[in-house]
């Protein structure tokens, strides 16, 4: 299965993957008991437990400029969509396409390896907040079928 995964994600299959799925994406992943086991091998990188809660609350994510309305004019503001973290895993390679800002306090961190074809990352997504990233997620997949 993880080979197969890989296959199709190389072959830039339009793909979501949040928190778990995200995890299952990289080289390895380390339990809590420190064993360390073979993933799908797409995202060059480690996940390892914490054993403590990682960005841990609600927060709003940036998507990159243009990602979802490519070829038109540049927008006003920043498209954003709403998102929550909780995980006692990190990873070494978290992305760098996106910020994620907790909307009380104002902190912020790169994260999401997203592209044309995918958006991978440790926010859960909540897609009623931003119906142009849902069309635009679609409008791939349809592509690709």
């Amino acid at each position: 299965m993880r080979k197969s995964i890989k296959e199709a994600l190389e072959q830039q299959l339009p793909s979501l993957a949040e928190c778990g799925g995200f995890m299952y994406l990289h080289d390895t992943l380390t339990d809590r008991e420190g064993t360390t086991y073979q993933m799908a091998g797409v995202i060059p990188a480690e996940c390892q437990y914490t054993g403590k809660l990682v960005r841990f609350g609600y927060v709003e994510v940036q998507l990159p400029q243009g990602l979802t309305e490519k070829g038109t004019a540049e927008m006003p503001e920043p498209e954003k969509i709403k998102a929550h973290e909780f995980h006692y895993f990190d990873s070494t390679a978290n992305g760098e396409d996106c910020i994620a800002t907790k909307p009380v306090t104002g902190r912020s961190w790169k994260c999401i390896h997203a592209s044309d074809d995918h958006f991978w990352g440790f926010p859960h997504l909540y897609y009623p907040s931003d119906p142009k990233f849902v069309k635009w997620f679609l409008e791939r997949t349809e592509k690709h079928i």
